[in-house]
């Protein structure tokens, strides 16, 4: 039987960094990032994306 393939990404995995601590990140790209877009969710709570296939 053929082994499992490995599935790689580029996408960065971000689930261990507590969010309630993000001024605690160094200065980074990624903490202003971070910033924005928790920023932006907060003025807009109600904001969601979807998708409805057609199939």
């Amino acid at each position: 039987m053929a082994a499992e393939p490995v599935l790689e990404s580029e996408l960065l995995d971000v689930t261990g960094v507590d969010l309630d601590r993000l001024a605690d990140l160094p200065d980074t790209a990624l903490r202003a990032a971070l910033h924005r877009i928790l920023a932006e969710n907060a003025e807009l709570p109600d904001r969601f994306a979807a998708f409805e296939s057609s199939l």
